[in-house]
């Protein structure tokens, strides 16, 4: 008897003893982890290697952004070709004769490799002292209204909700005694850049000849999709004609922004799409167009800009930036793989570099004055 109740003993204490084991497997202070310890003594050689790493990158950067051509012009001052006058001070007169053309000689060949002047040749425009990032300038847009979604119920389009425009900005349509919408509405289309570029290059034979320059595929396919007419892009101006208002700074009715290529008209124009992305810095780059290298008007620049040739820009000047004390510019550059040529994001890469160098040998420095 006695074996019995010791054999029972011992197995109630194994129940016992195996039970507090599953419970106490289920206590965190009793898991193994690994918990670092951020000190002097261990983090000076992170430090290091993450300076390594920066210094990398941003040299490759460097190479690659800062290494491509790029020729720019700034033209806010330039002169108006046939009148001798400023182009800030010509669209303030009262009545310009006409629109103000300024013309650049332009040496592409000057601090660039000429050997780099290949395909894809992409004209910027480039905006100082525009900060597009102000909220209420941001905010001023109204998405379902450009999405073509903001209709009545006959199929039009609607008003657009208050934030978006000042209803005391719309416009009152005598003839259906209806309040016309104003498309696009907001501070930020009825700002849209509406300057215009040519590019001409002088052949051997002395003839000045227009370079094709293409004004689609400038704009991001995410933000195509959001972009779409209201109504059939072939009969723009017949359906929305009477029914709509163009913004109040617009020279142009939405309609008339690319007559010749109805897919690039209205809405969906790309030039008003690369706008309405905004900025997020006071100075920015915004693509205009592309160089057509397969035109067959000039075969002699499908392999790129042939830099044999002298070339010559042409801005129509519409864009007064003497408001908020801005300035513009043009750059040509070519295209690669990170975009245009940009030295901002090398230089970042450097100067964390020299952040994780620094206090990787303060560190290491600490760490033998203790030994």
């Amino acid at each position: 008897m006695g074996d019995k109740n010791d054999t029972e003993d011992m197995q109630g204490e194994e129940k016992k003893t195996w039970l507090g084991r599953v419970k106490e497997s289920y206590q965190q202070q009793t898991s193994s982890v690994w918990t670092p310890e951020y000190t002097v003594h261990t983090m000076w050689g992170p430090f290091l290697v993450m300076g390594c790493v920066m210094l990398v990158l941003g040299g490759g950067l460097l190479y690659v952004q800062g290494g491509y051509n790029e020729v720019e012009w700034d033209y806010t001052d330039c002169i108006c070709r046939g009148t001798g006058m400023n182009a800030t001070d010509y669209l303030q007169t009262s009545k310009p004769s006409g629109p103000c053309k300024c013309i650049k000689e332009l040496n592409i060949t000057e601090e660039n490799n000429q050997a780099k002047w290949d395909r894809d040749i992409l004209l910027y425009y480039e905006l100082e002292n525009f900060h597009q990032n102000h909220r209420q300038y941001a905010d001023s847009r109204d998405d379902k209204q450009l999405n073509g979604d903001r209709l009545r119920s006959d199929g039009f389009p609607d008003l657009p909700f208050s934030d978006c425009e000042d209803p005391h900005n719309n416009v009152y349509d005598n003839l259906t005694e209806k309040t016309l919408p104003i498309v696009p509405c907001g501070s930020i289309a009825n700002s849209l850049f509406n300057d215009t570029v040519r590019l001409f290059f002088r052949d051997s034979f002395g003839r000045y000849r227009p370079v094709s320059l293409l004004n689609t595929g400038i704009a991001m396919p995410f933000d195509k999709k959001r972009f779409n007419n209201p109504v059939n892009d072939m009969e723009l101006k017949k359906m929305l004609e009477n029914k709509i208002a163009k913004p109040r700074d617009w020279t142009k009715q939405l309609w008339e922004l690319d007559p010749t290529n109805p897919s690039n008209n209205g809405l969906e124009n790309e030039d008003l799409i690369v706008w309405m992305r905004v900025s997020a810095l006071a100075n920015f780059r915004k693509l205009w167009r592309r160089v057509d290298h397969d035109d067959q008007e000039h075969t002699e620049l499908k392999d790129g800009l042939n830099t044999a040739y002298p070339y010559f820009l042409e801005i129509e000047y519409n864009y007064d930036v003497s408001g908020f004390n801005g300035r513009k510019k043009v750059i040509i550059a070519r295209d690669n793989e990170f975009g245009a040529k940009n030295t901002a994001m090398g230089w970042i890469a450097i100067s964390a570099a020299i952040f994780f160098f620094s206090f990787g040998f303060l560190f290491s420095a600490l760490t033998r004055l203790d030994q």
